[in-house]
């Protein structure tokens, strides 16, 4: 007979699975109401970091995919000079890990740019339950699909311009905001210039160049941690004609 304490960490775990917010974006979207309850018996819940620790690093071992539920991370890799490239940014909702997938060990490390809380499905467990929930795999393939459909989106916009690359990295992160059910006018800038900088592969000065500009001509507000988008139209507008002209 199960234990009480272990029965009621199991309801608390369904409960938490089935009433999530993100439950559209995350693992059981689309899938039946036993399914998810079957997910919510083996994820691993409430893990808490804070801002600057690692989720996983470069090189460790493959422990299973990582779901956001609050908080915002970055993916980096180091070359074999030790130079560092940012290749993404996770919001709440999205998953991570599958980096680790190929060789069981992960090829960057990811981490908190802020507190950060996150889910957990085991690497171990994962094969069985895509065997008692065939349904997961294919929301694994398109979780995988949507990682692949944004590095290719990432490497095109990193072949444009420096504006279309600052104009084409506000109107991502405003649709995948507005996607989650936040606001697509307010980004919260969990992340340096800087770091905006080494994603777009433009320096420090170009990026707060160009969103003074961007500012100045009254599209965005941008405050030192935040940047409300005034007119997402005529930005997005701006960011077409310039894709015409390069």
């Amino acid at each position: 007979m199960t234990p009480p304490v272990t029965r009621n960490i199991t309801t608390k775990l369904q409960i938490t699975c089935r009433n999530c917010s993100l439950s559209d974006l995350c693992i059981p979207r689309g899938l039946s109401q036993k399914d998810v309850e079957r997910i919510g018996n083996i994820v691993a819940r409430r893990k808490i970091l804070q801002r600057g620790d690692f989720l996983y690093r470069q090189g460790d071992r493959f422990r299973g995919i990582l779901a956001i539920k609050a908080g915002t991370a970055k993916l980096v890799s180091l070359d074999m000079d030790g130079n560092e490239f940012i290749t993404g940014y996770f919001l709440p909702g999205e998953l991570l890990g599958f980096d680790g997938l190929a060789d069981e060990r992960h090829a960057c490390s990811a981490l908190a740019l802020e507190t950060l809380t996150y889910c957990e499905i085991p690497a171990e467990q994962i094969d069985t339950l895509c065997r008692e929930v065939p349904n997961l795999l294919r929301e694994l393939f398109r979780h995988v699909g949507r990682t692949l459909t944004a590095e290719t989106d990432h490497f095109m916009l990193s072949q444009k311009g420096a504006e279309e690359r600052v104009t084409g990295f506000l109107l991502d992160l405003s649709d995948r905001l507005s996607r989650r059910g936040f606001s697509s006018a307010e980004i919260k800038l969990t992340f340096s210039r800087h770091d905006i900088g080494k994603y777009l592969g433009l320096t420090l000065e170009t990026v707060s160049r160009i969103l003074k500009k961007l500012d100045a001509m009254g599209l965005v507000n941008v405050n030192a941690r935040s940047i409300h988008i005034i007119d997402k139209d005529k930005l997005r507008e701006m960011f077409a004609t310039s894709s015409k002209e390069t």
